[in-house]
């Protein structure tokens, strides 16, 4: 199931949801995107998730 992303710019610190303004942080999640994995957030209180431009790079390295 595919959710709508919305991109954010972080500017000091990305605490506070900016669509319903909760303000105690965020959940992760991961989602796999063209070789490398992306960091959402997902927001406890309404749920709507979040890039903020951060990826991990495949190989995450030997087991």
């Amino acid at each position: 199931m595919d959710h709508k992303v919305t991109v954010v710019t972080v500017e000091d610190e990305f605490r506070i949801c900016p669509a319903c303004g909760y303000e105690d942080g965020f959940h992760s999640m991961f989602k796999r995107d063209n070789g490398g994995v992306k960091w959402l957030f997902i927001c406890p209180a309404c749920h709507n998730i979040f890039d903020i431009g951060q990826r991990l790079k495949e190989p995450f390295g030997d087991p």
